[in-house]
């Protein structure tokens, strides 16, 4: 992450999601939503034409999942490229058939090589209000902002323009739709939201069935609408079994969990337990090492963990600790790979670059095998795996990681935070 950015953060969730169990932990549904909802939507050549009529879908499905009244959900719709349009305003989106007709009439694929979305932004600012709209505080305020590569125009994150949007809106999310997306806005874009948990990359178009879902419960009454100070947390003593002061290792700790619903609910609890306690040892921020952390089940998820932007131990633990189980199969570990890309390729301070695998299940959607291969030879990365589970392949995770000595069976998973930690204090790996 880009240093010295100030954020304002709403801290835990009253409701924590991640990107492949949407709306099943929330008892709130897209037709119980009473929020003014201001979408931003990328129009450029991020995406071409056919692409772009399918994100037209996605909008016209999400709208039709709602209740759309004066008194119920308002939409407001913005696309930018080399230009910012107004498709729609929130008065305009107060119906559901003027809301359809303005993404099918009004909305207008620019396919430009420009991504202006400073100048949308600023005109959200500018035209949400009362005039156009904007009601009262008894009804939520969501922002969310749809892009598929890097942007252009004038800096966004970190303006003044920002800070007034995080003012005006309870929950700002952003959504990153596309491969162009994964590779080059994994840093900006959790920086455009309002909590740890309000980005979420989709690879492909039908996953944005997945982005609908989220969205609503996202804009649900009481989910992230009061902010509430983080409780400290205690800096842990690390085993004495532990061959090294894990405080003096400054590495980048790349953490992939799998939260399919292939470990039952008791081992899932375990395995969050094991990470946690891996983790705390650890200095953080600057000096020390920083974490991301990536879910990964029907679809994967980046959590913004503050990684290399004054990360604290809060930022890592807490997001630990909220992850939630999906309730069906799905390994897309691929994608979790492309995930972190965006991180892997920024300059570093760190000592190492490490990767932590923790799964019960090696029954991946595609192969990951040749994009952790580039990743270690292309980005210097050490990867380790966690069997948490018999259902989850030695075989398959010796061939991932390069060595049977990298991954930690299932035997042994009850000393898993010593053995990821002693395997980094030796700097031996496959």
């Amino acid at each position: 992450m880009m240093g010295g950015l100030q954020l304002f953060l709403v801290s835990l969730l009253v409701v924590s999601t991640s990107a492949s169990h949407i709306c099943l932990e929330t008892s709130c549904s897209s037709f119980n939503v009473e929020a003014d909802i201001v979408l931003v939507v990328d129009a450029s050549n991020a995406y071409d034409q056919a692409t772009f009529e399918q994100i037209r879908t996605f909008l016209l499905n999400f709208v039709s999942s709602l209740t759309v009244t004066p008194l119920d959900s308002q939409i407001a719709l913005y696309a930018y490229g080399s230009s910012a349009q107004t498709v729609a305003s929130l008065t305009d989106g107060s119906s559901l058939a003027s809301i359809q007709t303005k993404i099918n009439n009004t909305l207008k694929y620019q396919g430009s090589s420009e991504r202006n979305l400073f100048q949308a932004l600023s005109k959200v600012q500018a035209e949400v209000s009362s005039m156009s709209g904007l009601r009262s505080s008894d009804y939520k305020k969501v922002l969310v902002v749809l892009s598929g590569d890097s942007w252009t125009g004038n800096t966004v994150i970190g303006s003044s323009m920002l800070t007034q949007l995080k003012q005006k809106f309870n929950v700002i999310l952003s959504v990153g739709f596309g491969s162009k997306a994964l590779a080059n806005l994994n840093s900006q874009l959790p920086q455009l939201t309002t909590a740890s948990m309000n980005t979420f990359f989709a690879a492909t178009p039908d996953q944005l069935t997945y982005v609908s879902a989220w969205l609503a419960t996202l804009s649900c009454p009481n989910v992230q609408f009061s902010t509430v100070s983080p409780a400290p947390t205690t800096v842990p003593t690390q085993s004495p079994s532990v061959s090294c002061p894990l405080a003096t290792l400054s590495y980048d700790v790349y953490l992939i969990v799998d939260v399919s619903n292939k470990a039952s609910s008791a081992d899932f609890a375990a395995m969050k337990t094991a990470i946690h306690n891996f983790v705390a040892p650890f200095a953080f921020g600057s000096l020390g090492a920083n974490f991301a952390l990536v879910a990964t089940g029907i679809d994967s998820q980046l959590f913004f963990t503050n990684f290399h932007n004054g990360q604290s131990r809060y930022d890592v633990l807490s997001a630990i600790d909220t992850l939630l189980q999906d309730d069906q199969p799905g390994q897309t570990l691929n994608l979790a790979l492309s995930a972190i890309q965006g991180y892997l390729s920024q300059p570093t301070t760190a000592s190492k670059k490490v990767l932590a695998y923790f799964t019960s299940t090696t029954a991946w959607d595609v192969s990951p095998i040749a994009t952790m291969t580039a990743l270690k030879s292309k980005y210097g990365l050490s990867p380790m795996a966690v069997q948490w589970s018999a259902s989850a392949g030695t075989s398959d995770l010796t061939n991932l990681v390069g060595g049977a000595s990298c991954v930690n069976v299932v035997s042994n998973k009850a000393a898993t935070a010593t053995w990821l930690q002693n395997k980094m204090c030796s700097k031996v790996f496959c």
